[in-house]
């Protein structure tokens, strides 16, 4: 992540932060006017109390004195209604200012580019819109807007204090003031670059424990539980030294603010003592309501350091949430055709492209695919196989060359139009935690009765009269409930009812038992029936039917024909059969 800035606030973050409050102006100076109001509302008090012990008290006055009681009672209650009124509305500007950031920034995560999550955790993001978006809200509820009434209320009090009281009094009282302003900078500058290091360790943390919560099975089948948990408690033993490091702080802030406080008072009532005991300026009813003062006075001080602690974890959060929402590794979608049907014609004109600068995994690759052709591809791993599928689906762009379909280049569709036009079922199906009907639709209002033909056509209505609720019945985080044959088949039917013009299956029959591979090989002739299909598979049998079969070797094409034609050419075809039709006979 970015360094930290060596300045204790980032006006310019917090300029940034603020803008989203735009929507809510009255809310925000709602709150503002309500700091306002507290701050006089809360410096009445102690002139009041003044003004009845030396007019009521001193002098005895017991009808004077009830009605002045009966004032401050009043004003009490009004200052709780006010502190009531300026919680809830400043919590509501924080939940409603999250609440839109939280929203684009998922926009954004959806719409940046597949290698922005090659090279970024996902525990990492997790956090950033969830805890970190969350942090952000204090900003608003405990942190800018009180900060904000608590230095109004402190100016109102000094210069209050200064109108009604010896002069010489309020200066010795606040001597202090310096020490505690230089010991307030240093605070601020070193929490800053702690509350830093907390952050970073928290997205570690999380990240940390996401993956390996979701590859648990290798860590057991592997036997590493004793060696990741060492490497947890490292992790761990830094999230909480930071945690330490910004505690420490605190440590020493805020007995000194105790101290100081203590030698504020100390002095005002030596001075005021003595003051008023030889009968000078000082009277009794100043050097209680100065006392009333200096502790109001030093009660938001105090709490000062807790305030800036909420609002500087909040600006670290927004630094890092900003930064995300100003990432630009998204597919330009400049695009303008947004067709509804398409032919599916595709052709590779001299296409190279590389993940990583200067590894080219495809090399001036050039291939057509006619419409409703059904092309299959086979290759050892790494040359390139499922490459020109996230092209095709512009996952990820060019570097060289051409991509067209239909004549036209891919980039010059939109994104949502290009990709309507296509489904594709991955080795690895990805089932989100809800219906299978959800997960088949996703979302899409398709009747039931569609469905369930289209269930019967792919062979998923014998599975679906076994399940529990049928179309309801929830598949569990990442479809955990079903078996992977299971999943594979409910890809197919969610590829099927897209009603796609060009189907793509990336080793989609490369993990399931034969009974299961059989239902899909019926299904497979339906699904490709009147449109363009690529198919890549490691396991031949599957692909002998295609109208066409590339054999990829570094990123080149270097054979090509149908299943019989190659297998007649003996080459690399022929020795990838054999060598699957051996390994075959040898489980059988």
């Amino acid at each position: 992540m970015s360094e930290v800035s060596g300045k204790a606030f980032d006006l310019k973050l917090l300029r940034r932060v603020l803008a989203y409050t735009k929507p809510y102006k009255k809310l925000f100076y709602g709150g503002i006017l309500l700091t306002i109001l507290l701050g006089a509302v809360g410096t009445t008090r102690p002139i009041l109390i003044k003004y009845t012990i030396d007019h009521f008290v001193m002098i005895p006055d017991a009808a004077g004195l009830l009605n002045y009681t009966l004032l401050m009672v009043f004003l009490l209650l009004v200052e709780t209604i006010l502190q009531f009124a300026f919680i809830y509305s400043a919590n509501y500007l924080g939940q409603s200012v999250i609440r839109d950031i939280r929203v684009l920034l998922f926009e954004k995560l959806i719409k940046l580019r597949l290698s922005f999550f090659d090279k970024t955790p996902i525990g990492t993001l997790v956090t950033r819109a969830v805890s970190d978006i969350e942090t952000i809200a204090d900003i608003f509820a405990e942190g800018l807007l009180v900060i904000f009434g608590d230095l109004f209320k402190i100016a109102v009090m000094i210069g209050a204090m200064f109108y009604f009281f010896d002069w010489k009094l309020v200066l010795i009282s606040l001597s202090v003031v310096p020490l505690l302003y230089f010991a307030t900078r240093w605070f601020q500058r070193a929490i800053k670059v702690t509350f830093q290091d907390v952050r970073n360790q928290v997205a570690r943390l999380n990240a940390f424990v996401q993956e390996h919560l979701s590859g648990m099975m290798i860590v057991q089948a592997f036997h590493r539980e004793d060696a990741e948990l060492i490497r947890f408690k490292a992790i761990n033993k830094s999230h909480m030294d930071a945690n330490i490091r910004s505690i420490w702080y605190f440590s020493i802030f805020l007995p000194i603010i105790e101290v100081l406080s203590a030698v504020s008072i100390g002095l005002a009532v030596w001075y005021g003592g003595i003051s008023a005991a030889i009968g000078g300026q000082v009277t009794f009813g100043d050097l209680t309501a100065i006392l009333i003062f200096i502790n109001m006075l030093f009660r938001p001080l105090r709490q000062l350091a807790d305030r800036f602690n909420t609002l500087q974890m909040g600006m670290v959060a927004s630094e890092r949430v900003l930064k995300l929402l100003d990432q630009e590794e998204k597919i330009q979608d400049h695009g303008e055709l947004n067709p509804t049907e398409i032919r599916g014609e595709i052709e590779f004109k001299d296409v190279w492209f590389s993940y990583l600068p200067n590894e080219w995994i495809l090399k001036g690759l050039s291939l057509k695919i006619k419409q409703g052709e059904t092309l299959a591809i086979v290759g050892t791993t790494g040359a390139g196989k499922s490459t020109i599928i996230n092209l095709v689906n512009r996952f990820y762009d060019i570097q060289k060359g051409q991509i067209l379909l239909d004549g036209v280049d891919v980039r010059d569709y939109t994104l949502e139009g290009l990709r309507s036009q296509m489904a594709l079922v991955l080795q690895d199906v990805f089932l989100f935690s809800d219906t299978i009907k959800e997960n088949v639709t996703l979302g899409s209002p398709i009747p039931i009765e569609e469905l369930n033909q289209a269930a019967r056509l792919i062979g998923v209505d014998t599975l679906l009269d076994k399940l529990p609720g049928s179309w309801e019945f929830r598949v569990g985080e990442r479809g955990g409930s079903l078996s992977s044959g299971q999943r594979q088949l409910l890809a197919f039917l969610r590829a099927y009812v897209s009603k796609p013009s060009v189907l793509i299956l990336d080793e989609a029959t490369s993990s399931i038992d034969t009974h299961t591979e059989l239902l899909i090989q019926k299904a497979i002739d339906k699904l490709t029936e009147g449109r363009t299909s690529i198919i890549i598979a490691h396991r031949l049998a599957t692909i002998q039917k295609a109208d066409r079969i590339l054999v990829m070797d570094h990123g080149q094409i270097i054979e090509e024909g149908n299943h019989a034609e190659l297998i007649q050419k003996e080459g690399a075809y022929h020795r990838l059969y054999e060598m699957q039709f051996n390994k075959i006979e040898a489980e059988a």
